[in-house]
C-alpha cells in the first residue's frame, strides 16, 4: 500500500515538473516565433505599464499627424487659390495698360470688358474651393459658400486652428480678405470697377487702376507668402513628430521585443529538456503511462 502512495506522488512530481518545462519550451517558443518578449502585463509590470504609456504618446502623435496631413491639404489648395488671383491680377493689369490708351476704340474697350468679366466669374470660382466637402474660404463656416447669389460675403471671419508645438497655427484665409467683396473693396471690386469703366469709355478711371492692380498684386504676393510660411511651420512640425514615432518605436522595441538569438537558444535547450523529460519518465513508469496521458 505505502508503494503504490509513493508510485502515485512520483508520478504527480513528474508530472508537475513535466508540465514546468513544457510551459517554459512554449513561452520560448512564442518569444521566437512572435519576436515578443511581454504578452502579457504579468511577464513584466514595469515594462508593460512603459508600453502603454509609449503606445498612448504614439497614438496622440497619429493624431496630431492626421491634422497636419488635413491642414496641408487645407493650406496647399489656399495656395493654389491665392496663386491663380495672381495670375488674374497680372492679366487684369495688363488689360487696363492696355485699355489706358486714348487711342482706343469703344469696340476694343467692349472687347476688354467681356474679358474682364471672365475674370470675375473664374475670382468666383476660386473662392469656392472646398477640402472634404469643406469650403476653405469661409471662415469657420465651411458648410457655405463663401458668396451669396449677389457677391456678398456670407461667411464669418473666425480663424480655424490646430495645435502645433504648443501654440495655435492658423491654416485659413477668408475669402473677403483673399478675393474681396462686390461692390465693397478688394480685387473682386476692383475687376468689377474696371469692367465698369471699359463699358462707359472711361479712359481716366481705367488709367487710375493701374496702380491699384499693381497695389493688389503687391497684397496677393504678400498673402502667398503668409500661406507659404504656415506650410513650412507644418512641414518642420511633421518632420518633428516622425522623429518622436521613431524614438517611440525604437523605445517600445527595446522593452517588448525578444532577444531572438536568447529566444532560440532557450527553445532548444528546453525542447531537448522536454524530450529528455519523456524520455526519463518512461523508463521510470513505463510505456502504459504515457498511454494513459494520451
Amino acid at each position: 500500500m505505502t508503494l503504490r502512495v509513493s508510485d502515485s506522488q512520483a508520478q504527480q512530481d513528474f508530472l508537475r515538473n513535466l508540465r514546468r518545462v513544457r510551459a517554459d519550451m512554449f513561452d520560448a517558443l512564442d518569444r521566437m516565433n512572435s519576436g515578443k518578449r511581454i504578452r502579457y502585463a504579468s511577464d513584466d509590470p514595469y515594462a508593460s505599464s512603459a508600453l502603454m504609456r509609449l503606445q498612448e504618446d504614439a497614438q496622440l502623435l497619429e493624431a496630431r499627424r492626421r491634422g497636419i496631413s488635413q491642414s496641408r491639404a487645407w493650406l496647399e489648395l489656399s495656395e493654389q487659390g491665392v496663386s491663380q488671383m495672381g495670375d488674374v491680377l497680372n492679366r487684369g493689369l495688363t488689360y487696363a495698360l492696355q485699355a489706358s490708351s486714348e487711342t482706343n476704340q469703344q469696340s476694343g474697350l467692349d472687347a476688354i470688358a467681356e474679358q474682364v468679366s471672365g475674370l470675375i466669374n473664374q475670382v468666383r470660382t476660386l473662392a469656392n474651393y472646398r477640402v472634404s466637402g469643406n469650403y476653405i474660404f469661409s471662415g469657420t463656416m465651411t458648410d457655405r459658400p463663401p458668396y451669396d447669389d449677389t457677391g456678398a460675403y456670407q461667411g464669418n471671419d473666425s480663424a480655424i486652428r490646430i495645435p502645433l508645438d504648443g501654440q495655435n497655427l492658423e491654416i485659413n484665409f477668408t475669402a473677403d480678405e483673399l478675393f474681396g467683396v462686390s461692390g465693397v473693396s478688394g480685387p473682386l471690386e476692383l475687376l468689377e470697377r474696371f469692367e465698369a469703366a471699359l463699358q462707359a469709355g472711361d479712359t481716366d478711371a481705367i488709367q487710375g487702376m493701374v496702380e491699384e492692380f499693381r497695389d493688389a498684386g503687391k497684397q496677393n504676393t504678400t498673402i502667398l507668402a503668409r500661406i507659404g510660411t504656415r506650410r513650412r511651420l507644418l512641414e518642420e512640425a511633421d518632420i518633428r513628430i516622425q522623429n518622436k514615432q521613431l524614438e517611440i518605436s525604437e523605445r517600445a522595441a527595446e522593452l517588448g521585443s525578444a532577444d531572438m538569438a536568447e529566444a532560440i537558444s532557450d527553445a532548444t535547450r528546453l525542447q531537448t529538456g522536454y524530450q529528455a523529460t519523456l524520455a526519463a519518465g518512461a523508463r521510470i513508469f513505463g510505456p502504459s503511462f504515457f498511454d494513459y496521458l494520451s
